[in-house]
């Protein structure tokens, strides 16, 4: 047995079809549209964005800056580092994410921001509260993000 992975342009995939369909020793396994398919960690990525967006985790909009961070620190395997502030808005504009903050507001908290998560220290809070929440926003990103990578890995296998 033979497989083979064809790309097919959308003008002439029914054609195409059709002919595999008079081949009774072909068997089509899967089609799928390349142009609205994400990569998985994208796709995981907007889900943990979007659940920290319902359980109401970000309260500042420079609370994008710890996600960034932690992305750009190696935390989230086969995401590439974001070369600036607005690389990073423009990705997460990309996925479909609105009300996305300024590069601004980014810079300015990534500024204020040293060492490596979780270890991080900020120039601009002393309140052990505040500093732990910040830490948080990543924490529950990254369990977040974990939950969609799991769900997507367990509807890969049930197929």
């Amino acid at each position: 047995m033979k497989q083979v992975l064809l790309s097919i342009e959308d003008d002439a995939y029914e054609k195409v079809m059709g002919m595999l369909s008079l081949c009774p020793s072909v068997k089509v396994e899967s089609s799928v549209d390349v142009a609205d398919t994400e990569r998985d960690c994208d796709t995981c990525v907007k889900y943990a964005i979007n659940t920290l967006r319902q359980n109401g985790v970000f309260r500042h909009v420079y609370d994008y800056t710890w996600i960034m961070m932690a992305i750009n620190q190696g935390l989230i395997e086969g995401l590439d580092t974001f070369r600036s502030p607005q690389a990073f808005i423009d990705y997460l504009s990309a996925l479909g994410i609105d009300k996305l903050p300024t590069r601004f507001s980014i810079s300015l908290a990534f500024s204020k921001t040293l060492d490596t998560y979780p270890n991080w220290t900020f120039i601009d809070v002393t309140d052990a509260c505040e500093i732990l929440r910040r830490k948080n926003v990543v924490k529950q990103f990254l369990s977040a993000y974990g939950v969609a990578k799991r769900g997507f890995f367990n509807s890969f296998f049930n197929k």
